[in-house]
């Protein structure tokens, strides 16, 4: 079973946060101090997975306060060499997650959920068919984190442009 990114869209990865936070709605995001790393109980330690998560969501938290999250979150791709280093840093990630094919998919479904437009969505493509193919010989689908992961990507890549 894929999961779905539709699900976690940028104001609700904030809301999110703000939640762990123990941060009302209300609250100016860049006042907090939210400690994303102590998911689940207070007696039982973070699991790497939401230490992961939290860090993430760490990284999310900026980049959504110095931008205006309005979809599509990525309408054009930097043309500077930070932003060409960090698009194929996030290309290789797909690639070795899920394959060629999976990684296709992703960013198929990226520009459906409006995380991307079709114009990037197409431009990413062509970037996948000049990379040269070193995915694993049996590719898993990709999850949760692995979107969200995919979300802190775009959201940096947007704000390079």
């Amino acid at each position: 079973m894929s999961l779905n990114p539709r699900d976690y869209d940028l104001d609700e990865l904030r809301r999110m946060a703000r939640e762990r936070g123990g941060q009302t709605e209300g609250d100016p995001v860049e006042d907090a101090d939210i400690d994303l790393g102590s998911v689940g109980s207070s007696d039982s330690p973070p699991s790497a997975d939401s230490s992961f998560r939290a860090g993430l969501y760490r990284e999310l938290l900026p980049l959504e306060a110095a931008s205006d999250a309005s979809k599509p979150y990525l309408d054009g791709l930097p043309e500077h060499y930070a932003g060409e280093h960090l698009l194929f840093e996030w290309l290789e990630f797909l690639l070795m997650h899920a394959g060629y094919q999976g990684a296709n998919e992703a960013i198929d479904y990226y520009e459906s959920v409006d995380w991307i437009t079709e114009e990037v969505q197409s431009q990413l493509n062509d970037y996948m068919l000049g990379l040269d193919e070193q995915a694993p010989a049996d590719p898993a689908d990709l999850d949760v984190d692995d979107h969200l992961l995919s979300l802190v990507y775009i959201a940096k890549l947007s704000s390079m442009r």
